[in-house]
């Protein structure tokens, strides 16, 4: 399932409001946007996104969360959803299944459960270290090239003006 900009930004605006410990310097709204210009191109590539790594024989597919998940919902549970293509084992934990994340508004609420909890977990001081907790899961001294460019790239979205 895809969006339009849209239904991104309504989303974006009803739940943006709800995220909580931001660092003054960051609008929860413009968040929400920038990471979904990050993750499925503001919408457009909503699809469930495979992530080898939490599969049978990925570096995480094995660990003690993954297993049980891996063997209720095979390969769904090594995917991520929705607009903000949030890891469908971040989801769960929070009583969703792989079909309640093509619905806007639950993947919407997961996704804003789970950065609530990343704000207070390790506690980001910028747009960069919170950005650096959503693509990494947790923020870091020195970023990997691919992390440095996810967090370029969401300050870059972040800035973008949203639709209405």
């Amino acid at each position: 399932m895809n969006y339009t900009k849209i239904q991104i930004a309504v989303q974006c605006r009803i739940s943006g409001p709800n995220l909580k410990s931001l660092p003054s310097s960051v609008d929860g709204i413009k968040l929400l946007w920038g990471l979904s210009g990050n993750e499925s191109s503001f919408g457009i590539d909503c699809i469930p996104r495979y992530e080898p790594a939490y599969d049978i024989g990925g570096i995480y597919g094995d660990n003690q969360v993954m297993v049980p998940l891996l063997v209720k919902y095979g390969r769904a549970a090594a995917c991520s959803y929705g607009p903000w293509q949030i890891l469908f084992a971040n989801a769960e934990s929070y009583g969703y299944t792989p079909d309640d994340l093509s619905d806007l508004s639950k993947v919407t609420q997961t996704t804003v459960s789970y950065l609530n909890f990343l704000l207070v977990r390790f506690k980001p001081t910028s747009l960069t270290g919170i950005g650096e907790c959503w693509n990494a899961g947790h923020t870091m001294s020195i970023p990997p090239p691919g992390v440095a460019r996810y967090v370029t790239d969401l300050v870059k979205n972040y800035s973008i003006v949203m639709p209405i």
